[in-house]
């Protein structure tokens, strides 16, 4: 369950506990002062029998008395029945239109006095009952009404405030994310004094000091790498002029002059590609955009790795046109990144297998997609193929250093497109970068 609900159906708890409370505390209230209304009536009604009786026995008619009683008795629902005593022991009053008290009814009996004469006034249960009963129903109905108007703006309340604060922690999360993601220096909205602008400005506070880490990290990377470029470029250059004097040397040597000169023109690439990356996301790298031929580049970078197609038994196609076309491309980054993609796929795709580079432009965006017949990806792979010193699965084996999508993935969002990778039709895998054309093909 998420917290929006959580949080909501938590204030209505709490409120509807509220609600209850209050209105059993308000009912009993209640109750207590129907009774002592009810009680404060009965004793009225006692007084002013008391005083009737009074004036009976001053004026020696206990006719008076008798015809009062009998009135009363008849007249009110609350009493069932009357005694008088007028000095001759308590006799029944007769009543006009009266039924007796119901059996099994246990009456309330009052007694009251009045000079010489003594009466006892029979108040019916029962009707003192429902009395009780019609008056709270009617309490029962605006409680009720007051309960339910009371939860409905509860709930609207608990509604609102949790919506205001998830709707926070979700800025808070997203920024986590982005941060997460390496986009460092992201920021959130930390306003407010509760302990959510808190934990907003922690995470401020910490996505600043990641990002100076980075800003660090990359300037560091970028001076050691630069520094790098010359002293791997002279190691190269002696091993290949040692490799050249083959008759001074034994047959051993000549194999380790020719693992150095691999090796230090191996790191010479990852360093070369590094400083580029450095480059890309530093924005010091200059783009050049210019013109094009998308299929007359896509077929250059693919004739420059024919020759390696071919000593592999690998089938090397560029499919695409008409030729003709124009986009804005910086011809030497997008010969970068379709080498970089051609040269992946010849190398996981076994003999016998085919590579294909597509290319298309339509709707102003320009498409490059190389696909193989190699081994694929595995599920959920695709996601982090391009990030930094990532290999996929089929990577085991075949050397590299992870850094070649993710330069990739820079040129093609330096360019203001993206790139991306999947499984092809009939196996294999694509990978594929599209653009945004910028110019119009001729007509």
């Amino acid at each position: 369950m998420k917290l929006f609900h959580k949080f909501s159906a938590a204030l209505m708890a709490a409120a509807l506990a509220a609600a209850l409370l209050l209105s059993g505390i308000f009912f009993s209230f209640q109750n207590r002062t129907v009774r002592q209304a009810q009680e404060a009536r009965l004793q009225a009604l006692a007084q002013s029998a008391a005083a009737m009786l009074g004036e009976a026995d001053l004026a020696r008619d206990p006719l008076m008395a008798v015809d009062y009683l009998s009135g009363l008795c008849s007249s009110r629902a609350e009493i069932a029945a009357c005694r008088l005593d007028i000095g001759r022991g308590l006799r029944p009053v007769k009543t006009r239109g009266k039924a007796p008290p119901a059996k099994g009814e246990t009456p309330v009996p009052r007694e009251i006095r009045g000079g010489k004469y003594t009466a006892q006034l029979l108040f019916s249960s029962a009707a003192l009952e429902g009395e009780r009963r019609e008056a709270l129903a009617g309490v029962w109905r605006d409680l009720a009404a007051a309960f339910l108007g009371a939860m409905a703006a509860a709930a609207l309340l608990g509604l609102l405030v949790a919506r205001r604060l998830t709707r926070r922690l979700r800025r808070l999360a997203a920024e986590a994310a982005e941060v997460g993601e390496g986009k460092f220096g992201a920021k959130t909205d930390a306003s407010g004094s509760d302990e959510v602008a808190e934990l907003a400005g922690a995470l401020n506070a910490m996505s600043d000091r990641l990002l100076e880490l980075e800003t660090m990290k990359k300037n560091f990377t970028a001076s050691v790498t630069h520094e790098l470029r010359s002293p791997l470029g002279v190691i190269e250059t002696y091993a290949a002029l040692l490799l050249k004097e083959k008759e001074r040397f034994r047959s051993e040597d000549l194999e380790v002059f020719e693992r150095i000169k691999q090796n230090a023109g191996r790191l010479a690439n990852f360093v070369t590609a590094m400083l580029d990356l450095a480059r890309i996301e530093r924005g010091r790298m200059d783009l050049r955009p210019a013109a094009e031929d998308p299929l007359a580049l896509a077929r250059d970078a693919a004739d420059f790795l024919r020759p390696k197609a071919e000593e592999k038994g690998i089938s090397l196609a560029v499919e695409g046109g008409p030729p003709g076309g124009a986009a804005l491309l910086d011809r030497e980054l997008i010969t970068h990144v379709l080498t970089n993609l051609l040269s992946n796929a010849l190398k996981f795709t076994p003999a016998g297998g085919a590579v294909t580079l597509r290319v298309a432009l339509t709707g102003g965006r320009c498409r490059f997609e190389v696909a193989d017949t190699g081994p694929g990806l595995r599920e959920g792979e695709a996601q982090k193929l391009f990030t930094p010193f990532t290999q996929g699965s089929a990577a085991s084996g075949h050397g590299g250093t992870g850094l070649g999508l993710a330069l990739v993935r820079a040129i093609a969002e330096l360019h203001g497109g993206k790139a991306g990778c999947g499984p092809a039709p009939g196996g294999g895998a694509s990978f594929w970068i599209d653009l945004p054309a910028g110019a119009e093909s001729p007509k």
